[in-house]
């Protein structure tokens, strides 16, 4: 494509260069997007001046330029060099865009439009196009007047221009002439005049393609007799329909003045017939006016919106935002909010001119009065900014546009390559301390050169020396939602190739590491000691595509997917092999490759749970005296880990036992069991918070171990219920079930004790006790206030001991996955009032309108579920405790005719309900008997 410089003044002049249709190498150069504008000195490259004997003088291209084509950032020997470089381009987008805006806006000056709530609101994106014309009023009661886009301008190239609205204001004033004031079709006639680059005269061609002819939207008809009525029939056009499909080609080959489009398509089958004509009307440059079609999205109005760079925000049918008597000229001068933010952030990074003061943060956040704001509000839209074009694939720098995209990018790579770590928020000057938390927003993997952190604390080294081989390597997963690993790494600064050889319908990405931005708690003394964010966006390969991504931090690569079981085969190029145990016969190799301590991570997968730990940690799990070799460790997190406490929640699925007591039980009832298929996750790294932090993955600073309290006890908040909380009781009252059953399960599987939490079996019972020698043991009970998680655990063990007694069960652990599943089907159920009629009798609340299911007390709820799943009449049981229910509640329970749960406790050791204790040892509870034990 042929390249055109013209001068902008704002003080000194300034050449832009602009490409014609993505004049770059990259990919952006077959799609024909409008490009953006590059800003350089006088004379640098594309432009050129003569001499005397007629040959070109170019003026050597500076740092800066050389950066922005190469995408090395270090070329510059200053960050402040992009930040002049950043002002340069945001002054010359200005003038650009000024000059439009009074081209159109001449002899303007209040602007009405009612586009109906048949329009769309857009969106810019900012450096390609700019916002023509914006709502101010909105004519639906309830809403707030906005300023939101309806009209966007761009050119690109020599002569390249296009103009996108939201509705279609000749449909409007077709039907309702007095949707337009004068103003406004002056307004649009002057757009017409700047599409066209000139007047409008008898040899005016316009070709108008896919444009509705329907009742609510006589596009076609209402365009053609503006244009008539408004030019005195001095422009022609071609038959209505002639340039839709497979025929916009031969228009556009035509060469008209202006092509009038719409989103209007009868045949899906011609979209990519009718990309190609786009594509070519924007290689040849010929204006392009395109009017929006009612207000939600079509593919052809997507294609348009992706070649034309526009952003659709929404549809405007509730809203019904106008214009109405609006300036056009509010819009001259214009830079968007972010934009004028985000320089701000880069000039005070340049020159330290915060007014945040870290020392008022702590862990993680800081309090409005530190001012963070002025770091986060622009930084958060930069790394939003950048995460769209970056999971994208789009490779800045593989092409001539994104210029400003590409100083963001570029003054974080410099800051990056000054960092050293560990930071603290009093000891660190503060300027680099952002400077480095600005690097971390600012990533971006999607290009060939991205230099490695050179210290990136401790989360990992910067070089890998020649003992780490690059490895070419296929990889075949089932597809697991939420991801699993692919068992290779990306080496930092190092280039990896991904190609996906399946054809299968599930959408699969590739994300580099696991970690959770909320593991580096920045704000801790001495604790910013590694990058903030060192897990990558999600980029999505297709069947039969490669894709190249560089990471300047690296990292175990993991492949997140939509949907479950399809077989994906992915080859990985340009990797490394860090340790990875999937199976027996990694078992030496895994070992070994932990002992030469080449890499700081390592992973231990399995079908059900994945472990990604740091090496050291990973040593100390597999190095455990239970285990011979890591495939035991592996064994023991599938049963354990994965396999049982999923049980014990009332779920079934892949490598998760069907237990009699709960699932066959639960069928037979008429009960759903739901079905969970997911991957979950550990990360055995510094945890999200406190010493370990729920989640999938959860996280936590130990080593893992599939019997470890903490590594079961994270995984049982996500498996805990809240309902399953007697009034004020703790919320980790209900969360150790999981580790304890696993625990006891392990002891009766192998006669070997797993470290159990001990819990005081001997005051609860002596306090049981004393409220029986009470006038009212109820509420002598209700007034010890005992809502502790360790008080809520016995409880619950109690009353499974009960069950299990009295032959209800035949382990009564399983009781609590009886409780899941009526839990489940209470929540299913009272969703639609006509499901609740016909299932309720089925889970025990018979006598309960939904209305009344719907605001139902934690202890009612428990009341009637543990009497329905224990089949025994629980008011006076859990009177014992101290517990009080509603009338109601107790009349459900009373209505069953269920035997009395009887008023007795268990003895058990502090540990002994882990190993072979569990409903041993019955004593009364009557206010006599002492503890036996």
């Amino acid at each position: 494509m042929s390249r055109i410089s013209w001068k902008i003044a704002f003080g000194l002049s300034l050449v832009i260069l602009l490409s014609a249709c993505g004049g770059g190498e990259g990919e952006n150069s077959t799609q024909g997007e409008v490009n953006n504008g590059n800003v350089g000195s006088e004379g640098s490259e594309g432009s050129a001046g003569g001499n005397e004997s007629g040959g070109a003088i170019v003026k050597p291209q500076t740092n800066v330029e050389r950066a922005l084509k190469s995408g090395d950032a270090l070329l510059v020997t200053d960050a402040q060099e992009y930040v002049q470089h950043s002002e340069k381009l945001i002054q010359s987008y200005q003038s650009q865009f000024n000059r439009i805006k009074r081209a159109i806006n001449a002899d303007t000056t209040s602007l009405s439009w009612d586009p109906t709530h048949d329009a769309a609101i857009i969106s810019p994106i900012y450096g390609f196009n700019d916002s023509i014309l914006k709502t101010n009023k909105a004519l639906q009661s309830g809403y707030e007047d906005q300023q939101l886009t309806l009209g966007i301008a761009g050119e690109y190239g020599e002569s390249g221009r296009y103009v996108v609205l939201g509705s279609n204001p000749f449909r409007t004033a077709s039907r309702s002439p007095a949707s337009l004031n004068s103003d406004m079709e002056q307004w649009l006639e002057n757009l017409i005049v700047w599409l066209n680059g000139r007047g409008v005269s008898d040899s005016t061609n316009i070709a108008m393609a896919h444009l509705d002819q329907s009742h609510y939207f006589p596009d076609e008809s209402a365009t053609r007799e503006w244009f008539d009525k408004r030019f005195d029939q001095a422009v022609t056009y071609n038959q209505a329909g002639n340039c839709d499909g497979a025929q916009l080609l031969s228009c556009i080959e035509a060469r008209p003045n202006v092509l009038v489009l719409s989103q209007h398509l009868t045949d899906e089958q011609d979209l990519p017939k009718i990309e190609t004509a786009l594509r070519r009307a924007l290689e040849l440059e010929i204006p392009i006016f395109y009017l929006h079609l009612d207000g939600g999205m079509t593919s052809l109005g997507r294609s348009v919106f992706s070649l034309l760079n526009i952003n659709y925000v929404g549809d405007n049918y509730w809203r019904k935002l106008a214009i109405s008597d609006w300036q056009p000229n509010e819009l001259l001068d214009y830079i968007p909010d972010e934009v004028s933010q985000q320089q701000a952030l880069l000039e005070k990074l340049a020159d330290d001119t915060f007014s945040i003061d870290l020392s008022l943060c702590d862990d993680k956040s800081c309090p409005s009065e530190a001012n963070m704001d002025e770091f986060y509000q622009p930084a958060n839209s930069i790394r939003q900014q950048l995460k769209s074009l970056d999971e994208q694939g789009r490779d800045l720098f593989n092409t001539e546009q994104y210029e400003y995209e590409k100083l963001l990018v570029l003054t974080a790579d410099y800051y990056r390559s000054k960092v050293t770590f560990p930071m603290d928020k009093l000891n660190t000057e503060r300027v680099e301390f952002l400077r480095s938390y600005y690097a971390d927003y600012a990533q971006y993997n999607s290009r060939a050169l991205n230099h490695a952190q050179p210290d990136m604390g401790n989360f990992s080294r910067s070089r890998f020396d020649e003992h780490v081989q690059r490895i070419s390597k296929t990889v075949s997963l089932e597809s697991k939602r939420n991801f699993r690993s692919a068992g290779v790494y990306a080496l930092p600064g190092e280039t990896f190739y991904v190609t996906r050889l399946d054809s299968e319908p599930v959408t699969t990405k590739i994300v580099i590491n696991t970690l959770r931005s909320g593991a580096t708690h920045e704000f801790s003394d001495h604790a910013y000691n590694r990058p903030k964010l060192v897990t990558s966006h999600a980029y999505e390969v297709k069947s039969g595509e490669t894709m190249r991504l560089t990471s300047s931090y690296g990292g175990p690569i993991q492949v997140h997917f939509s949907a479950n079981n399809y077989d994906v085969a992915l080859k990985f190029e340009g990797v490394a092999q860090h340790p990875v145990w999937r199976s027996r016969e990694d078992n030496l190799t895994f070992v070994e490759q932990l002992n030469a301590n080449l890499f700081d991570w390592a992973e231990l997968i399995t079908p059900g749970f994945e472990v990604h730990s740091k090496s050291e940690k990973m040593v100390e799990s597999i190095s455990a005296p239970e285990w011979n070799h890591p495939e035991d460790m592996a064994l023991a997190t599938e049963r354990y880990v994965h396999n049982l406490p999923h049980a014990l929640a009332g779920l079934q699925g892949p490598g998760i036992d069907s237990i009699e007591d709960i699932h066959t039980y639960a069928i037979n009832k008429g009960w759903q069991v739901e079905t969970i298929d997911v991957v979950k996750h550990m990360n055995a790294d510094q945890a999200n918070c406190g010493y370990g932090c729920s989640g999938n993955p959860y996280d936590a600073y130990w080593a893992f171990h599939p019997l470890g309290h903490g590594d079961l006890h994270e995984l049982g908040h996500g498996l805990e219920k809240g309902r399953f909380r007697f009034t004020d009781w703790d919320g980790h009252s209900t969360t150790n079930y999981y580790s304890y059953y696993s625990k006891s399960r392990y002891y009766a599987e192998t006669g070997k004790v797993s470290a159990c939490q001990s819990l005081d079996f001997k005051s609860q019972y002596e306090l049981l006790q004393t409220s029986r020698q009470q006038a009212d043991p109820n509420a002598y009970m209700a007034a010890q206030n005992q809502t502790s998680w360790s008080w809520g655990a016995r409880v619950f063990i109690q009353i499974m001991m009960q069950a299990q007694s009295q032959g209800v069960i035949s382990n009564g652990w399983h009781l609590l996955g009886r409780l899941h599943i009526v839990e489940r089907e209470f929540n299913r159920i009272k969703a639609d009032e006509a499901l609740w009629l016909a299932n309720r009798d089925k889970i025990g609340f018979s006598s309960y309108s939904r209305d009344e299911a719907n605001a139902i007390s934690n202890n009612d709820w428990l009341l009637i579920a543990f009497s329905t799943v224990a089949e025994r009449d629980m008011r006076e049981y859990l009177d014992m405790w101290g517990f009080s229910f509603s009338d109601k509640a107790k009349s459900e329970v009373s209505a069953k005719s269920l035997s009395a749960m009887p008023l007795s406790y268990f003895a058990s050791s502090g540990i002994g309900y882990c190993l072979d204790e569990f409903a041993q040892r019955e004593i009364p509870v009557d206010g006599l008997t002492v503890w036996p034990l």
